[in-house]
């Protein structure tokens, strides 16, 4: 009996496997498709993977692209603040030589104003040694003029006396 046993336990273990055998099989072509889908299902799996991470990405892109349209808006204002105290520099710059060369001119005008001083000074004590020189001209003609009529009246002078010492020496042979 234990070979008889022996025999139907494995007789009902090869009915069981051949069931559990032909039922896998008939699964597998009932259930062929169920690979399919849990390829699928993985593929969705993948591309839900795929589309969050290109939904992150695009989301970092946009704050990032925001971040620099914040920052662009920044250096906007900084360039426009830069500009605007150039131009107020370069105002400040453009007063301050203006003044100087104001300043300049007016010490121009008073160097010349001096100049013109001195040159009437110049001129006025030239016309001065003009006319000094005309008045010395003047008095050296007269002296000369003088010294001329003096030496002609010495001339005359000299030739009276000595015409009236011939006459008074004529005088006195005349009277010996």
């Amino acid at each position: 009996m234990n070979f008889k046993k022996s025999a139907i336990l494995v007789v009902v273990a090869a009915a069981l496997m051949a069931t559990g055998f032909g039922a896998k099989t008939l699964a597998d072509d009932y259930w062929s498709g169920h690979a399919d889908v849990e390829a699928i299902n993985n593929d969705i799996d993948t591309l839900a993977n795929r589309v969050q991470a290109k939904n992150g990405q695009i989301s970092q892109l946009n704050s990032d692209l925001n971040s620099a349209k914040s920052s662009v808006s920044g250096y906007q204002a900084q360039m426009k603040s830069l500009q605007d105290q150039l131009t107020q520099a370069n105002a400040e710059k453009q007063s301050e030589i203006q003044e100087k060369i104001n300043e300049i001119n007016q010490k121009i005008a008073e160097g010349n104003a001096k100049v013109s001083d001195k040159q009437k000074e110049v001129d006025a004590a030239n016309q001065k040694i003009s006319d000094l020189q005309q008045q010395l001209a003047v008095a050296q003609q007269k002296l000369s003029d003088a010294q001329n009529k003096n030496n002609a009246d010495l001339s005359q002078a000299l030739s009276d006396v000595q015409a009236t010492h011939a006459k008074a020496d004529q005088a006195v042979q005349n009277n010996q």
